[in-house]
């Protein structure tokens, strides 16, 4: 979809992007997805004593600790899929508020002609005086319409970034809990989610938490849980 130019407003009360966040929450269904699929270690019949013990014991807290990553990727994408409606809500909101400022700003403009030429008028004909106080009239209240307009796009932008601020938390209080560690690259999906507002950014720290203790999962666990993250 293409930016608006915002040319009535001057400025963006609403950036950001709701197909790249619908976008991501779909990446995040799908993370979750293959990570449902992923086998989970488990203990090798053959092999037995402490270091086999080590290893299993291991074994089992990766377990724990992938097992709560599908639900936080679920819920985050449903956090985001209730953003992106948000946003394409406000962003609608700021089309109008721009086409009332394109044609406020058109008035503006006309009003001063007007007013430019009943001084021209005044000049040569006192009995004009009503007209020129008739067109100063009509420029203040373009003026103020104007005024009006742009006041509603900044309480907009005030609003939009409050449900942002709002958004980002909800990201942020998914799964509390200490990091895992040799978190796989979110990169790929932060380039989404940066073009939308500081909610997207919360997304890679929100699900790479887990509630056990750090461990280091073994190599087979890492690589499924960065393939499916990474839409491998």
């Amino acid at each position: 979809m293409p930016m608006a130019e915002f040319r009535g407003l001057g400025f963006d009360p609403v950036p950001g992007s709701a197909d790249a966040v619908a976008e991501a929450a779909r990446r995040c269904v799908a993370a979750a997805a293959k990570l449902g699929e992923a086998p989970a270690p488990g203990e090798i019949p053959e092999w037995a004593g402490r270091s086999a013990q080590a290893l299993a014991d291991r074994a089992g807290r990766t377990r724990t600790g992938l097992a709560a990553l599908p639900a936080a990727l679920r819920a985050a994408a449903a956090v985001l899929d209730d953003w992106a409606g948000v946003l394409l809500a406000h962003q609608r909101q700021a089309e109008v508020l721009d086409q009332r400022a394109v044609a406020a700003r058109r008035a503006v403009v006309d009003a001063q002609d007007d007013v430019e030429r009943a001084e021209t008028t005044v000049q040569f004909s006192a009995g004009a005086e009503g007209e020129l106080t008739a067109a100063r009239s009509r420029l203040a209240t373009a003026y103020r319409e104007l005024d009006r307009v742009l006041e509603q796009a900044r309480d907009l932008e005030r609003g939009h970034r409050a449900e942002a601020a709002r958004v980002a938390e909800r990201l942020r209080s998914l799964g509390d809990g200490a990091p895992l560690p040799a978190a796989p690259d979110f990169r790929s999906l932060a380039t989404h989610l940066d073009s939308f507002s500081q909610a997207g950014r919360d997304l890679g720290v929100t699900v790479a938490r887990t509630p056990v203790a750090p461990v280091t999962p073994p190599s087979g666990a890492v690589g499924a849980f960065t393939a499916a993250l990474g839409g491998r």
